[in-house]
């Protein structure tokens, strides 16, 4: 299911699309202000990994 929201900020709409791109990650979003588009994406495991004493991060 798709939702938008839109918002007016310094005279450019800006755009929040969820539902849309990205579903086979867990959480996803496409942002958009005016000629710039960014995809937001998260995913997770179900299983936590043994060893880990940290949140690991990455970013592409």
């Amino acid at each position: 299911m798709e939702k938008q929201f839109q918002y007016d900020l310094a005279g450019r709409k800006f755009l929040v699309t969820i539902g849309k791109v990205a579903e086979q990650a867990n959480g996803a979003c496409l942002l958009q202000y005016g000629d710039t588009v960014v995809l937001v994406t998260a995913t997770s495991s179900k299983e936590p990994r043994e060893g880990i004493d940290f949140f690991p991060l990455s970013v592409d």
